[in-house]
């Protein structure tokens, strides 16, 4: 059974400190960089775990009245600071090596409306089910895919039905599925589909 890891002691982080940093904190996020290759910090009143910036907040300077310049902690008061703050302990010595090296390459399956080409999910079937009413299936026969649809891009223009039999503008609600006066506006894409749905089949 693994030995729960021990609080550090004032005296070890302040020896450590002194040994590592010198007598003075220079710079808190370098500090706080070489103590996170040697210790955890769980804060006392949060459940933050090694959090970089509460550390290094810990090893700021202290403020002085201006034009005055900061003053550096001491590696004494900077060993205070930090466990008034956090229950420390010394990371295993084997931890190096318990961990592999991240990020690890993952392959994720998507899948693609052939119509429509802009809908794509993970899971098939939601794929399925879009593609029985995606606007840009010829199956479906609807306004998207026929040669007589107007589709309202341009200003002057309404979404509307260019026909001659079809509905009037003010009649036509869009989109109309299965409809009859319905003629593909790219005849090659669509025998090209029909075969490969027939070959499926």
């Amino acid at each position: 059974m693994t030995a729960m890891p021990t609080n550090v002691a004032e005296p070890e982080l302040r020896d450590w400190l002194t040994a590592t940093t010198g007598e003075h904190i220079a710079n808190d996020y370098d500090a706080a960089t070489q103590l996170l290759a040697t210790f955890d910090f769980k804060a006392k009143d949060s459940s933050s775990l090694n959090n970089q910036h509460q550390i290094a907040s810990c090893l700021a300077p202290a403020p002085t009245t201006w034009p005055e310049p900061f003053i550096p902690l001491s590696a004494e008061a900077a060993a205070q600071h930090l466990l008034e703050a956090f229950r420390i302990t010394r990371k295993p010595a084997n931890y190096a090596t318990i961990f592999v090296d991240l990020p690890t390459p993952v392959i994720v399956s998507r899948h693609q409306c052939p119509f429509c080409r802009r809908f794509t999910r993970a899971d098939v079937r939601q794929v399925n089910d879009h593609m029985t009413r995606c606007w840009q299936n010829p199956g479906l026969r609807c306004c998207k895919t026929c040669i007589h649809h107007q589709d309202g891009s341009h200003p002057e223009d309404d979404e509307s039905c260019t026909h001659p039999t079809g509905p009037e503008w003010e009649e036509y609600r869009f989109p109309v599925l299965h409809c009859p006066l319905w003629e593909t506006a790219h005849p090659e894409t669509f025998v090209a589909q029909e075969g490969e749905i027939k070959e499926r089949r």
